[in-house]
């Protein structure tokens, strides 16, 4: 899954016994999400936006980038909206849920897994009708080789789909972006906090967690072209949620995070998660950037190098 073999031991945990709580679980932040993924008072699950923005499309063969257990593949199928899909992931103990969950669906022959490192990807050429990425690309460190390689996998007329964090990279978080999150967590009742003080969203034990995201949008539009983009925010209540007492937090008090987080997204705060279709670029464009993505890695590698034997 990554160049650190430790977060692949996390991913094979996490499956069996989840350490992690979701931001998305609580009903009332679940109904602001699809709301603002369905862009209107409608409350689509951001597959049922996409099946509704395709507009009758179907996809002959398709590909899921960090499948996990295999939620995502099974939904496709039964949707009929892939007629047949791989799912890739680097979690053996993930790959074996999703396989049994397939073959107790009955769906064995329309869905495939395979293992495979994110970082160092290998499909074959203009193959894919569609790919799907679900909350996976922020997981991987060489977001320049997985872009380039997908792009080239998808046939032209091919989509991608992305369902994911795009928020701050691990690094990236600081004492000032924490300021308001911190007054909003220190405002609840002691018995509402999981933890004593409200640290960076970042998982420890997963030292892939985030590790490029913030650069997901800026790596993605070099080689593809994005026909939609629908936000959902997360920036306030992803962080503040996990570390509450799910049962004890006063609904008031989500309603206030809401709010709060929209308020802040009026503002033109970039939002931490989105629902993207994009379309990888043809002809020059799609050359220029194939090279890019090639050779840009390669020239920071230097750089770094060469700042390092002057440090």
């Amino acid at each position: 899954m990554d160049e650190i073999p430790s977060a692949r031991t996390f991913w094979d945990r996490e499956v069996v016994v989840p350490s992690h709580t979701s931001w998305m679980e609580h009903p009332r932040i679940r109904e602001y999400i699809l709301r603002s993924v369905s862009g209107s008072d409608q409350m689509l699950w951001p597959i049922d936006w996409f099946e509704t923005w395709l507009n009758g499309r179907k996809f002959d063969r398709a590909l899921s980038i960090g499948c996990g257990s295999g939620a995502m593949e099974r939904d496709l199928v039964r949707r009929n909206l892939v007629r047949r899909i791989e799912g890739l992931d680097g979690s053996s103990n993930s790959l074996r849920v999703a396989r049994a969950a397939a073959a107790a669906e009955g769906m064995s022959k329309r869905i495939g897994y395979f293992a495979a490192d994110f970082n160092e990807p290998v499909l074959p050429r203009r193959t894919f009708d569609a790919v799907f990425i679900h909350q996976a690309l922020h997981h991987v460190a060489k977001l320049e080789k997985l872009l380039r390689v997908v792009m080239r996998a998808l046939k032209p007329d091919g989509v991608l789909y992305l369902d994911e964090y795009i928020g701050p990279s691990r690094h990236d978080w600081t004492e000032e972006q924490l300021v308001r999150h911190r007054q909003l967590f220190e405002s609840l009742p002691l018995e509402v906090r999981r933890f004593p003080r409200l640290n960076p969203p970042i998982q420890d034990d997963d030292p892939s967690e985030a590790i490029r995201s913030a650069e997901i949008m800026t790596q993605l539009r070099i080689g593809f072209d994005v026909l939609a983009l629908r936000p959902y925010g997360g920036n306030l209540l992803a962080v503040l949620y996990p570390y509450a007492e799910p049962e004890r937090i006063d609904p008031r008090t989500i309603e206030r995070w809401i709010d709060e987080e929209r308020d802040l997204l009026r503002t033109g705060a970039p939002p931490f998660y989105a629902v993207v279709v994009a379309e990888p670029k043809q002809g020059m464009a799609g050359r220029i950037a194939s090279s890019r993505y090639f050779v840009e890695p390669k020239v920071k590698r230097i750089g770094r190098e060469i700042r390092g034997r002057r440090g």
